[in-house]
């Protein structure tokens, strides 16, 4: 959509001159027209809307392309979690999914912020994210059934089981990422219970 609008607001600003050029100033036809081409070539360089990760222009990062990607994917399966999680009845159920919809924007939004950091995240991103996005889709199709038959029963009774395994997965996954910020705040601790026991010793 935005490389549309870029292309029509190039074609636009091209055609103006064109005609400013060729008509008002009366410049031949092919060198105006040449001229145009350029600009409007130009114009789709500089307008380009370009895609970034955490403020960084995705062209900028090793494998920026692909991260990109990944990112797109994770907010598809986040937006499926989430119209599930409204869909769901069973109070419990629907906790749990609320939490892994939380739990799993709270990575992303990090993630976006520290783009080195996401591909550590990928096989969350194709497995976990996706998994739980899949069976969260099951659970509301079993549900909308309106069956109560104990095989029904059963299903949803299992499939609303995974749900607190996968936020146990989402949080040891954000805490794996956070790693070396829990290291800097425990450096920073003892550094600090260090520095209080030499001056208490003075």
């Amino acid at each position: 959509m935005k490389e549309m609008v870029t292309a029509l607001i190039s074609a636009l600003i091209s055609c103006a001159v064109f005609l400013l050029l060729f008509l008002a100033a009366g410049w031949n036809l092919a060198a105006a027209a040449l001229l145009c081409i350029l600009l409007y070539f130009g114009l789709g360089l500089i307008l380009k809307p370009r895609k970034k990760i955490g403020g960084i222009d995705v062209e900028k990062i090793q494998g920026g392309e692909e991260l990109q990607k990944l990112l797109e994917e994770a907010r598809k399966d986040l937006k499926q979690i989430s119209r599930a999680a409204r869909e769901i009845t069973n109070i419990k159920a629907k906790e749990d999914a609320e939490a892994l919809e939380a739990g799993g924007r709270r990575i992303l939004s990090y993630l976006e912020e520290n783009p080195e950091k996401i591909s550590m995240a990928r096989r969350f991103f194709t497995y976990y994210l996706d998994t739980a996005a899949g069976l969260l889709e099951r659970y509301t199709q079993l549900q909308e059934t309106g069956l109560r038959t104990p095989e029904v029963t059963e299903a949803l009774r299992k499939t609303a089981g995974t749900f607190p395994v996968l936020n146990e997965v989402f949080e040891k996954q954000f805490t794996r990422l956070m790693e070396g910020e829990l290291m800097d705040v425990e450096a920073e601790i003892s550094l600090l219970e260090n520095t209080l026991k030499m001056e208490g010793g003075q």
